[in-house]
């Protein structure tokens, strides 16, 4: 935890049911959970259907910044939720060793999505 927040030095806290972000915005975060869950839901035929939920050291919101696409899902906090975010030109400098791997992580979003609808 203390290494993510001196590297990027940005944390933000959400509070129980607040949206961190939402399906077809657009989007310039990626996100680390430090502290505390978070549901992952995508609307369906107009019903929000939950998809995963994430916990501590998951992360979020890479294929937006990736692709270059509207958020794909929304993340919403399940009680007190602590992230550490990067901003785009912080994720690549950051994280741009793993851009690849993130990639092909996001072969498997598709398969958990098909799978809970």
């Amino acid at each position: 935890k203390q290494w993510y927040q001196r590297r990027v030095r940005e944390s933000v806290t959400f509070q129980d049911q607040e949206n961190v972000v939402k399906q077809g915005d657009p989007g310039d975060h990626f996100y680390i959970i430090m502290e505390g869950r978070a549901s992952v839901t995508k609307n369906v035929d107009n019903v929000e259907v939950e998809v995963s939920v994430l916990g501590k050291y998951n992360y979020f919101g890479e294929i937006t910044l990736l692709l270059n696409r509207p958020r794909a899902a929304t993340v919403k906090a399940v009680g007190t939720l602590d992230c550490v975010k990067l901003d785009r030109a912080r994720f690549e400098r950051v994280l741009g060793p793993c851009i690849e791997f993130l990639k092909r992580n996001m072969a498997n979003y598709n398969t958990y999505i098909s799978q809970a609808v």
